[in-house]
């Protein structure tokens, strides 16, 4: 995010005037690596050009592309928004309108108001930099690098769940009859996929046996025993949940190399980190 010139500004009587169209003073990019933050800002309105935000925990880093300073606000970072009003905003806008009487000149690199954003909120718009690198040190891999790395390897992945392989209704009982398989032997298990996205890339991820039993809260023999259960509706909501599309799930994945040659993951364990 580029900074830009604020709400308001506070004339030499302390009256509130019309905002500067560009920034006196330092500017700086922050990089939004976390997928919630970025659909925060671009999606629900809540921050637009000109707008106070307070950043905590935040790391100076360097764009991949051309080594310009900047900041990474990552998966354990917070972004608060600040009203105008606000006492430490009270203060930069006093400081920023004594610049402009000093006739100190502006900054060519901050953004000039007004600013054309109706195209912001087009998710494809995101920074093509290299967002591998940058979540790989915070111990978050993305999907684009699981596939490029040969099998077998452990991943642990930050994403969104779209549906499931093959699909399930999650407002029916009769739906989680899908996601498991019944043996010649009589015994059954789950054997379904997830499928999950990031920015980077989507994937199937395999939900197997005693891996999707604890991610559902069941086992196929509570559902063939009782299929009205209230372990079935909680495996329901469940699945709801997880498939909302609101939702953040954090999960250690791991790929292999099937007999077929085919590149394979297989989920080991997931938890909602937003909702």
């Amino acid at each position: 995010i580029s900074a830009s010139g604020p709400t308001n500004a506070v004339g030499r009587d302390g009256s509130i005037t019309e905002a500067p169209i560009a920034l006196c003073g330092r500017v700086i990019n922050a990089i939004i690596w976390e997928e919630n933050l970025w659909n925060l800002i671009h999606l629900e309105n809540m921050i637009n050009v000109g707008s106070f935000v307070r950043l905590r925990n935040v790391n100076n880093t360097k764009l991949p592309t051309t080594g310009t300073n900047c900041l990474s606000v990552h998966n354990r970072s917070s972004l608060t928004p600040l009203p105008f009003d606000a006492y430490e905003i009270k203060g930069l806008l006093k400081e920023h309108a004594a610049r402009i009487q000093r006739d100190d000149p502006t900054n060519p690199t901050s953004a000039i108001l007004p600013v054309a954003i109706n195209h912001i909120s087009n998710r494809s718009i995101r920074p093509s930099i290299n967002v591998v690198q940058e979540m790989k040190n915070h111990g978050v891999s993305m999907i684009e690098q699981c596939l490029q790395t040969p099998a077998p390897a452990t991943f642990t992945l930050q994403f969104e769940v779209s549906h499931t392989v093959p699909a399930c209704n999650p407002t029916s009982i009769n739906g989680i009859k899908s996601l498991y398989t019944k043996k010649r032997d009589g015994t059954s298990s789950f054997r379904f996929a997830l499928h999950i996205k990031d920015a980077s890339s989507e994937v199937d991820v395999l939900c197997l046996g005693k891996v999707a039993e604890g991610l559902l809260g069941i086992t196929t023999r509570d559902i063939i025993s009782n299929e009205s259960s209230e372990k079935c509706q909680g495996a329901l909501d469940t699945l709801r949940e997880i498939m909302c599309s609101s939702t953040i799930c954090e999960g250690k994945v791991r790929s292999i190399l099937g007999k077929d040659r085919k590149l394979y993951f297989i989920l080991k364990s997931m938890f909602c980190i937003s909702a």
